[in-house]
């Protein structure tokens, strides 16, 4: 039997390690339970939702509600990965929307700009005639 921390060879039977003194009666301890429970990000999924991008929020709210379950499951590396993909949705979500309210203003002051020279334009050219 070898101990489920260190790795020491123990007698079969042995409850505590010789070596570094764990209880051979617990589960083992990943190095995912010790970094804690990942955020499920569900919070910015329904606001990305709700306030700018709904594909992208629904898909973002889709992995967020899959990280507890993962976690609860003891798939640790599915919970931390359902984690950051709804937080990339999410993010991702802003982001285009962000770029989209940007060129929207872009193109209208441009047609702004645009029917004014025009505008004056049409002033100049009956003047001359």
């Amino acid at each position: 039997m070898y101990c489920k921390k260190c790795g020491t060879l123990l007698d079969e039977g042995t409850r505590f390690c010789t070596n570094c003194g764990a209880d051979q009666n617990l589960p083992p301890v990943t190095s995912y339970e010790n970094a804690g429970r990942p955020n499920t990000n569900m919070v910015l999924a329904i606001l990305t939702t709700i306030c700018c991008c709904v594909p992208f929020g629904v898909v973002g709210i889709v992995y967020a509600s899959r990280v507890d379950s993962a976690w609860n499951t003891g798939h640790y590396e599915d919970a931390r990965r359902f984690s950051r993909l709804a937080r990339n949705w999410s993010v991702w979500g802003i982001v285009l929307t962000a770029l989209f309210y940007i060129a929207y203003i872009i193109l209208i002051a441009a047609g702004v700009s645009w029917a004014m020279w025009w505008e004056d334009a049409d002033t100049f050219y009956t003047c001359l005639l």
